[in-house]
């Protein structure tokens, strides 16, 4: 597998998990069938994509990406849809998740520089 097709791959994996993510909101616990069903075959496809970006990214960043990327999405849509609150704290945090992950990925691992 193409670096590129990899990485386009493991785009869609955590695009993927970031709408899992959101519609586990509406699960109220696994306990309401639609949506519970829609989240669990979400999550299985960001799953599978993620595990075959695997075989071209190194896994301690791609894991460290996907975190921090979901992480910062789900509060900004936190503070937008689900009208809940941000501390500065909370702000200075999601700063710096964000700046540990735009380093990673532009410095990438020690055998992509090879």
């Amino acid at each position: 597998m193409k670096k590129k097709k990899a990485k386009l791959m493991f785009l869609a994996a955590v695009v993927f998990e970031l709408i899992g993510n959101f519609v586990i909101s509406y699960t109220e616990g696994f306990t309401v069938l639609a949506p519970s069903i829609i989240c669990l075959i979400i999550y299985g496809i960001s799953a599978a994509l993620f595990g075959f970006s695997l075989k071209e990214i190194n896994l301690g960043i791609a894991y460290a990406v996907w975190s921090g990327v979901g992480i910062v999405f789900l509060a900004i849509v936190s503070v937008f849809w689900f009208k809940l609150p941000l501390t500065v704290p909370d702000i200075i945090g999601l700063v710096m998740i964000t700046a540990g992950v735009i380093g990673m990925d532009l410095f990438g691992s020690a055998e992509e520089q090879e």
